[in-house]
């Protein structure tokens, strides 16, 4: 039996239902302050409960569409660049250079490849042992040298000893009674950030390698239920979603991936996410279908768009649950295409989920480059018109490239912003623009 919630929660949620109706009365959605726009402040734009629904059950009350600007953390960012051992206090920077800023949202992996980077009793965690091992090259395919020529050999060494630093740093955290995960989203949300887990839907990453530590002991057991063999041809609809200016690994990754046609791949990962969202204390599950966009097998995709919708509403299934458990909702967005045709294509159907109520919010999104603007207005036409929609800008290396096209997109109509991979300047030895955290989410400063 669900326990009742305290009556001053209830009591402070329908306020905040009152005082979100005021707002959309007046109009007043931009002009508010960070503290006020953030969904995690004490009067949250995004849906909520009044005491009727507190003690009757829950349903989101609609208001205006909520404003989000997000940061896109991937698993490994914050763990990287410090020499083994690691303390919590060695995450606090990289939190705050986060929550000082306009960032109202953090979205925060937990995949490190197909291992996790906290203690799973589902999956694998990325352990100093599985990084121990000597790179065999056994089993290697014969790469293309379009590959070779692009550092494919420096990737691979930078690679394994990457994983290395991340697996003791995470270590170090255990051995210390800290759960890396836990601790990364406790110190966000202490410093008033809303917090979902990003989860990486069909990791590829190194697929070619046979004996790299990412790789999961599930994928290894099943090729079978493998899509195909990296490196296997790949149809236009996969060329044209990753783009023309990513690195060719990419597409060789794409054909190794699980299929979800088969009913214990999906299953094993419904099992993983429900073990995030029972596990940790975080306002959201973000569903990342672009990591990596393929689900089926080419040439059959449309045909399991059903599996993948019902799959959807399992998930959706589980949040409802843990949100009657905790007495607060959890809620569900999807990280999908840049174009709806492109969904469309891969047996994805966001508009479906949308009308069923399966889905918050959808971030729009393209493949690591920001080659075309989005198409906002498309995304418009065939959605409900108060689900809120996102649009995710991705790495770019000139200041001013972020700027257009955050501008394009507040222009367009979008309701928020999401930053993924800024941080990657790091990768070169940089200093990410974190002075652009306070611009680029308020259209009111790209004049």
């Amino acid at each position: 039996m669900i326990p009742d919630p305290p009556l001053w929660l209830a009591v402070e949620w329908t306020e905040n239902c009152l005082k979100r109706e005021s707002r959309k009365e007046k109009g007043d959605f931009q002009s508010v302050s960070k503290k006020e726009r953030s969904p995690r402040s004490r009067d949250p734009h995004f849906a909520s409960v009044t005491l009727l629904d507190m003690f009757g059950g829950f349903s989101r009350v609609k208001g205006p569409r909520p404003v989000r600007f997000i940061y896109n953390s991937d698993s490994n960012n914050m763990f990287i660049h410090k020499e083994p051992p690691m303390d919590p206090s060695d995450l606090v920077p990289f939190l705050d250079e986060i929550a000082q800023t306009e960032i109202t949202t953090l979205f925060v992996s937990p995949n490190l490849g197909m291992k996790m980077n906290y203690p799973s009793r589902v999956a694998e965690m990325l352990t100093p042992e599985s990084t121990d091992k000597p790179i065999s090259r056994e089993g290697y395919p014969q790469l293309p040298p379009d590959i070779l020529e692009r550092g494919w050999e420096e990737r691979l060494l930078k690679g394994r000893e990457s994983h290395r630093r991340v697996a003791m740093n995470l270590h170090s955290l255990l051995e210390a009674g800290h759960d890396p995960l836990k601790t990364v989203i406790e110190l966000a949300r202490e410093r008033g950030l809303e917090v979902f887990i990003s989860f990486r839907l069909n990791e590829v990453h190194n697929v070619e390698q046979p004996d790299s530590p990412i790789l999961s002991t599930f994928w290894r057991d099943y090729p079978e239920w493998h899509i195909g063999k990296p490196g296997d041809p790949l149809p236009e609809l996969y060329t044209a979603i990753i783009g023309p200016r990513v690195n060719p690994i990419v597409p060789f990754w794409f054909p190794g991936a699980l299929n979800f046609a088969i009913p214990e791949v999906r299953q094993r990962r419904l099992a993983e996410l429900r073990e995030v969202c029972e596990r940790y204390q975080v306002d959201g599950l973000d569903l990342d279908f672009q990591r990596f966009p393929i689900y089926f097998p080419f040439g059959s995709e449309t045909k399991h768009t059903a599996t993948m919708t019902s799959w959807v509403r399992e998930v959706r299934g589980v949040a409802e649950r843990v949100s009657e458990i905790r007495g607060r909702p959890l809620l569900l967005s999807a990280r999908v295409m840049a174009r709806p045709e492109q969904n469309k294509g891969l047996g994805l159907d966001p508009a479906a989920w949308a009308r069923e109520g399966l889905v918050d919010f959808l971030t729009i999104s393209h493949y690591l480059r920001n080659d075309y603007p989005l198409p906002v207005s498309e995304y418009r036409r065939i959605l409900p018109p108060d689900l809120p929609v996102y649009g995710s800008i991705e790495y770019e290396s000139d200041h001013d490239q972020y700027r257009m096209v955050a501008k394009r997109l507040w222009d367009d109509g979008i309701d928020g912003i999401m930053l993924f991979n800024f941080f990657a300047a790091r990768e070169s030895g940089s200093r990410p623009p974190f002075e652009l955290l306070n611009e680029l989410g308020n259209p009111d400063n790209l004049t």
